[in-house]
């Protein structure tokens, strides 16, 4: 797996905060915690499906929500975990940088 400078420090910082804060991964525990005001920031994969993050901007406009250039596959990887992660949730960030990173949806 090839990472440019930007995605490994995108690695880096989600390993950080997996083993330091608060991190949900998928849709509907994403929802979720939009719904209930806990999300500090949301990561959706670059192949996550639209309809779902166009849903999710339009019902909570106050949380912060970045794409990323990994595909859901890379994503699960960079959590160390052996399944597909289309979407992240940050409730803590932990000693990570991940709530540094900018809104970028339209």
């Amino acid at each position: 797996m090839e990472y440019g400078a930007e995605q490994m420090d995108l690695v880096r910082q989600l390993k950080t905060a997996m083993s330091s804060g608060s991190l949900l991964l998928g849709q509907n525990q994403t929802a979720d915690a939009c719904a209930t005001g806990d999300a500090e920031l949301v990561i959706f994969a670059a192949n996550c499906p639209q309809e779902f993050i166009d849903d999710l901007t339009s019902r909570h406009p106050d949380v912060p929500m970045h794409r990323v250039n990994l595909v859901n596959r890379d994503l699960g990887a960079a959590c160390a975990k052996p399944f597909h992660v289309s979407t992240i949730c940050v409730l803590d960030a932990g000693s990570s940088d991940l709530l540094s990173l900018q809104p970028n949806l339209d």
